[in-house]
């Protein structure tokens, strides 16, 4: 894995510019996290560049891997075939969805106009085009048939299980009091044995975005669009829903329900499990800021606040979100 510089960085962004077919004008740096990404200006149109390495392992290793690269490649294709309004990718001059440069996988999508969501331009509106959206994907995937060879990675068990153990450092240096880590513990135990009953059943699993955030939804010509889908993976839609609810009003979240709920179904007093993958979606945002230096004062700060106002609640079967009896 080559150490990103800035001068290292743009000089592999535009060697793997090399792959397509476009005649950039301007490359901008944008950020590196689960990948190094790159707006590319170019005479035909705009475009995003990826190139797939985390800014930390946390973040997991799929992006090593051409056949979960292409994988995510080929449902964005499937999804803009099905006229959702997420980004078009685009293949290299020899006709694949991910090119080599450096030993690093490299892909690029057509960029989607639009402003990232705000909680300032959050409306019982977007709440409701959000809930719809994501229940389409859903549906989506329920019906929709990967290709031979499909693989992304999995939000099973193992991967609550391992986001908890990654957090023990912290309290043994101090940085978690060692109360909320036996409280969020709790919860994930409790979302352990829900996920072990469930199993990787229809109408309940399948491909989720996985990276529900605000930022990751645009707003443009009065409709919400949805970007960054590499952090896709299996798992139970209410992980998606989980992260999602996260980022709307609490006061929107029967908005979003019932638009939601004209796509895809959920059990019976699915509340609980969607509270729940919330608590679990937290704690694997905690891990990843464990060995984060810029992340410390955020991780000292929000780990109590949503131990102790979230997670022990949840412990003692009160919803945090929803009103009526779970």
């Amino acid at each position: 894995m080559p150490e990103f510089s800035v001068n290292n960085r743009m000089q592999t962004a535009r060697r793997a510019l090399a792959l397509y077919a476009i005649k950039p004008e301007e490359v901008t740096f944008l950020q590196h996290s689960e990948n190094v990404t790159f707006r590319v200006d170019a005479q035909d149109g705009t475009y995003l560049l990826r190139l797939h390495t985390p800014a930390t392992p946390a973040f997991g290793e799929h992006g090593a891997s051409k056949a979960a690269v292409n994988s995510e490649m080929l449902w964005l294709e499937a999804l803009q075939k099905a006229r959702f309004p997420v980004p078009p990718p685009l293949q290299t001059i020899t006709g694949e969805y991910s090119g080599d440069v450096d030993g690093l996988n490299v892909t690029m999508l057509k960029w989607l106009d639009g402003e990232q969501l705000t909680l300032e331009t959050e409306s019982e509106e977007t709440a409701a085009q959000i809930g719809a959206l994501v229940g389409r994907l859903h549906q989506q995937s329920l019906h929709w048939k990967p290709p031979r060879g499909f693989t992304r990675p999995r939000r099973d068990l193992s991967y609550f299980e391992n986001a908890m153990l990654a957090l023990w450092p912290a309290v043994e240096d101090g940085r978690i009091a060692a109360q909320d880590y036996k409280t969020l513990q709790n919860s994930i135990s409790w979302l352990s044995n829900e996920m072990h009953n469930i199993g990787q059943t229809r109408p309940l699993y399948g491909l989720i975005h996985g990276d529900l955030h605000r930022g990751n939804f645009l707003v443009g010509d009065g409709k919400i669009k949805l970007i960054d889908f590499s952090m896709s993976a299996f798992g139970h839609f209410a992980y998606d829903l989980g992260t999602c609810l996260s980022n709307v009003r609490t006061a929107y979240h029967s908005v979003f329900m019932e638009h939601y709920l004209k796509y895809c179904s959920m059990p019976a007093k699915y509340e609980r499990l969607i509270e729940a993958y919330f608590l679990g979606s937290y704690v694997v945002t905690f891990s990843l800021w464990i060995s984060d230096p810029d992340s410390q004062e955020t991780l000292v700060q929000r780990v109590p606040l949503i131990a102790q106002e979230y997670a022990a609640r949840f412990n003692r079967e009160e919803s945090y979100w929803f009103s009526r009896n779970m």
